[in-house]
């Protein structure tokens, strides 16, 4: 920081012509000189002042990506095995259902829709851009990351719909009836819906898949 004041100033310096009359051309010429000299010295401090603060910002949003991406990495890896027991969850779900429509009186256990997910940061990525850092990095990396955030808005999303969609499955049960004495009709909604749940879960899985293979591709960078 010191050495950033200290290049300002040096940047900041006025440029000064000497103060002795000009007589001849030669005189002029020297003037000139000196005065193009300093012009171009401080430019220079000022381009370097500049490039090094530039190479910090990089560095410093590159450096706080990667971690992010490290962190989203292993809650993505959690998430994984959070859907897989979501799924299994719906499959029981699903038999329970298919006991309860044929054989109510030889219903044992419970119906329950619940789903675990992980919640991924974007921080870094935000700063980097409204700060203008990724203006200075390669366009290549800047293309890679805007790629990883993206799925993971798509990831995001998938699954706030997953879930919603999951916990409406079991709005049957909340009419008041006891859950062996449903009207026919509802436990096939809640089949349809407890199949459908199943479906996107499945797929919640495929895209946090994905999203982790982005992560881990650039871990290798």
């Amino acid at each position: 920081m010191a050495g950033r004041e200290a290049a300002d100033r040096l940047v900041g310096m006025d440029v000064h012509a000497p103060h002795e009359p000009i007589h001849t051309w030669k005189d002029f010429a020297i003037h000139l000189t000196i005065v193009t000299i300093g012009l171009f010295i401080a430019l220079m401090l000022e381009a370097a002042v500049e490039y090094w603060h530039h190479r910090h910002i990089v560095a410093e949003a590159r450096e706080n990506i990667r971690e992010e991406i490290k962190e989203n990495h292993e809650a993505a890896q959690r998430n994984i095995g959070y859907v897989k027991k979501s799924i299994e969850g719906v499959e029981v779900n699903v038999k329970t259902l298919h006991v309860l429509m044929k054989r109510p009186k030889d219903f044992h256990g419970s119906l329950e829709n619940k789903m675990r997910f992980e919640s991924f940061h974007d921080a870094a990525w935000r700063t980097a851009r409204d700060t203008g850092a990724l203006s200075y990095m390669p366009y290549r990396e800047v293309q890679r990351y805007s790629d990883i955030y993206r799925m993971e808005e798509m990831v995001t999303q998938k699954a706030i719909d997953t879930a919603e969609r999951s916990f409406r499955a079991e709005s049957p049960v909340f009419m008041g009836y006891e859950v062996t004495d449903l009207p026919d009709a509802e436990y096939m909604d809640m089949l349809r819906q407890n199949a459908g749940s199943q479906l996107d879960l499945i797929v919640l899985n495929q895209y946090v898949q994905q999203f982790d293979d982005q992560c881990k591709e650039e871990l290798k960078h």
